[in-house]
């Protein structure tokens, strides 16, 4: 069966209703890699129950319709999706112990061309029981088998330069080679990040880190950096994956500050290789001076 671009773009996901507890908080902090050191405070919050906070790029993994490309009348070979961008806007923090609903819908399918792939981005939008929103994610995939089916082509994004200077800061996360068996716990269980056989299948040579990894370890960088540590402080936060991390990489996050917002971007450090790029954060409030 080949790829069905009418299925897709008409298709409907199910409501997703989900409460958080503070065990899906611990684990998904602790699945970034916080608490790598026991006497940092700093990450205290997020792996220890007194005082709990919540970290906010854990919206990434909340609400949303999972491992949807998967689904056999779509045509789409699951294996090889990979993911393109990620943006959250934050509305508020995420609640503890609160029933919180995602509607996800397609809302873009780009044709890169024969060969190329396609580009298909999903916005999820969460709320609470009164109907008030939390927080609102949009996500791109990367068909790369899926290309050349007469689509329309992406519109250019809006320029995107970092400034010509050293970051003003720079923060490094070290993972472990266990990272992606960890992270996979917090809800993504694609097998090209636990199967030696499935990633080598489509390319790589061992496992790759889930992209939301990185986007949370990028996240918790600003955080701790620009945002006092205060989850309420994040506004929102975007980004484009440029190449696969693997368990094991230290993710440098480099920062530039460029007036009211920052621009940042990822690297692994041992390979030299950048993993992400258009990095642009904004605040909820003005920035710490």
């Amino acid at each position: 069966m080949g790829f069905n671009r009418d299925r897709l773009e008409t298709l409907v996901f199910p409501p997703v209703t989900r409460r958080v507890t503070a065990k899906d908080a611990l684990l998904y902090a602790v699945a970034l890699g916080l608490g790598h050191d026991p006497a940092d405070a700093g990450d205290l919050p997020y792996v220890f129950e007194a005082g709990q906070k919540i970290l906010p790029t854990m919206a990434a993994t909340l609400c949303t319709p999972g491992h949807w490309v998967a689904d056999p009348d779509l045509g789409i070979d699951a294996d090889s999706v990979l993911h393109g961008e990620q943006a959250i806007r934050f509305h508020r923090p995420i609640p503890l112990d609160v029933p919180l609903t995602g509607r996800s819908r397609v809302v873009n399918l780009w044709d890169k061309g024969p060969g190329k792939g396609a580009l298909v981005e999903v916005e999820c939008k969460v709320t609470d029981a009164a109907d008030q929103p939390v927080w609102t994610v949009n996500r791109t995939a990367y068909l790369r088998g899926e290309g050349g089916f007469g689509g329309r082509r992406q519109p250019p994004a809006p320029a995107w330069t970092l400034p010509d200077r050293a970051p003003d800061i720079t923060r490094d996360m070290a993972t472990g080679p266990h990272q992606a068996l960890l992270y996979r716990l917090t809800g993504d269980m694609n097998p090209v990040h636990a199967d030696p056989a499935v990633a080598a299948a489509v390319g790589f040579d061992r496992p790759i880190l889930h992209g939301l990894c990185t986007y949370g370890i990028a996240g918790h960088a600003l955080l701790r950096a620009v945002c006092d540590n205060d989850p309420a402080r994040m506004g929102a936060l975007s980004l484009r994956f440029s190449a696969p991390a693997f368990p094991g990489d230290t993710i440098r996050t480099e920062i530039w500050r460029d007036g009211p917002r920052m621009l940042f971007r990822c690297r692994a450090v041992e390979r030299g290789v950048q993993i992400t790029t258009n990095g642009t954060f904004t605040f909820a409030k003005g920035p710490i001076q």
